[in-house]
């Protein structure tokens, strides 16, 4: 996918928190989501090969993955991704909505699928896209299931079988280790690596 101009993906960002100021009931969850969602997509870079473009899709996505509790409380990543796909949010292109719909939608429950309608849409690369970056979302979410902001990634090691997230606590709570693992299906299926979460601290 073609790279756009910095300012240009600042300027789409810009716009897509906005939306989540005025949707969500918790952005500074969905802040902190998107923080830990980045650093997982610089830590597996060499895993994933996607780019700056891909990295911004994911920043979209994150911000606004759970902006539907607006108007679908019990099924929000549903709601998430009929919001941004109705949006018509500046700065992005129909394209590169739905994929960030997607994106956001696939943040939970099931995995995405050729019988879906939004992602039988998309082309065959933009679907393998969208698959690699919500594998990376959900752990991110999972990262912050308290919504309290006090798990942070720190470092990543990584064999040929195996991934070990790092994380920071600022208070421990097994609830966000242990969500992050069990959001970790996708991730592993996707990049053939075990998971597995370690608190520091």
């Amino acid at each position: 996918m073609k790279e756009r101009p910095t300012i240009q993906r600042s300027a789409s960002i810009k716009a897509a928190k906005a939306f989540m100021h005025a949707h969500d009931p918790d952005p500074n969850h969905a802040l902190h989501v998107c923080r830990n969602s980045l650093a997982l997509f610089d830590a597996f870079q060499d895993l994933h090969g996607l780019g700056k473009h891909e990295r911004f899709l994911l920043e979209a996505a994150a911000l606004m993955h759970d902006t539907g509790y607006a108007n679908r409380p019990m099924q929000h990543h549903k709601g998430s991704r009929d919001l941004i796909l109705a949006s018509g949010l500046e700065g992005f292109s129909s394209r590169e909505l739905a994929m960030v719909a997607c994106i956001a939608r696939y943040h939970r429950k099931g995995d995405p699928k050729p019988s879906h309608s939004e992602y039988k849409e998309l082309g065959k690369d933009d679907q393998e896209t969208v698959t690699k970056l919500a594998a990376i979302l959900r752990v991110g979410d999972g990262l912050d299931r308290t919504h309290s902001g006090l798990t942070g990634l720190l470092r990543v090691e990584q064999t040929h079988s195996l991934a070990i997230l790092y994380v920071q606590q600022n208070i421990s709570s097994g609830i966000d280790v242990d969500t992050a693992k069990g959001k970790a299906t996708l991730f592993e299926r996707v990049y053939d690596l075990k998971l597995e979460v370690r608190s520091e601290g």
